[in-house]
């Protein structure tokens, strides 16, 4: 699997992971222990201009700094001028960072997935209401071989699979902490279909968990967006899209109570 990333040297290198077919025949067996990957910490979204990537996800209700940085509890989204706009990287937190980089780069690795340190910092006030990130959506073609790569590489259980209702795909979520990787596997029309076909496999969605569905529903509105696209997730948990042309390229989905 393989998405752009808006600038690769800005990875440390002992955090980046290997793509060398020669690494995964070296590959290490998994930690007989549980695993130490405890959330995720941070999402970059390449964007065409940053004054004009800050704007638009001040109008989805996200305080933005002027560095481009949104900081919920316990993780944080980043803005990032790129070439090609959409959701660029995924980092997790680990606490052993020199143990776990050695182990997942000897599994080969995943292009768009890199391993940081805890860097909790105080959380923002955001008008939409958003606590955290509750998943992020990587588009696949095959999502039991998906599951299967990625059990490996991050030395965890491959989950069971299920359906999700409203990105309309055959998921398996990996659970780290409070927050999730999903890979879909389309079943129809939606969101990860329109995904798939637009950029390939890859990272496509972030699902935030927000104290109000109705507030978020209310400033969007206020900001000049059209509604949010609604439906029942299976765990029959209400949600919400913001549609890619109004968040540089990702859909941003909301989670929670009225």
């Amino acid at each position: 699997m393989w998405i752009w990333q808006s600038n690769p040297s800005a990875i440390p290198t002992s955090s980046r992971w290997s793509q060398d077919p020669e690494s995964e025949r070296r590959a290490l067996p998994l930690r007989s222990n549980a695993a130490i990957l405890t959330r995720i910490d941070h999402v970059a979204i390449g964007v065409a201009d940053l004054a004009s990537g800050i704007a638009a996800y001040r109008r989805i209700g996200f305080d933005v700094d002027d560095s481009g940085v949104a900081r919920n509890d316990g993780d944080h989204l980043q803005l990032l001028p790129a070439p090609r706009e959409g959701l660029q990287a995924i980092a997790l937190a680990s606490d052993d960072l020199a143990g776990d980089s050695a182990a997942v780069r000897a599994r080969h690795g995943i292009a768009y997935l890199t391993l940081v340190a805890p860097n909790v910092q105080p959380a923002s006030r955001h008008p939409n209401g958003v606590q955290r990130i509750e998943r992020v959506y990587i588009a696949v073609k095959d999502v039991a071989a998906a599951a299967a790569h990625y059990a490996r590489v991050l030395g965890v259980p491959a989950p069971k699979m299920e359906r999700g209702t409203v990105i309309n795909a055959d998921m398996a979520i990996f659970q780290f902490g409070p927050t999730a990787l999903g890979l879909a596997q389309p079943v129809g029309p939606g969101v990860a279909a329109d995904a798939l076909e637009r950029r390939g496999p890859g990272p496509f969605q972030i699902l935030y968990r927000t104290s109000s569905m109705d507030a978020a529903a209310k400033w969007i509105a206020d900001h000049g967006l059209p509604p949010p696209a609604r439906g029942i997730r299976n765990t029959g948990e209400q949600a919400m899209l913001v549609m890619p042309e109004h968040a540089c390229g990702v859909t941003i989905g909301f989670v929670g109570p009225a």
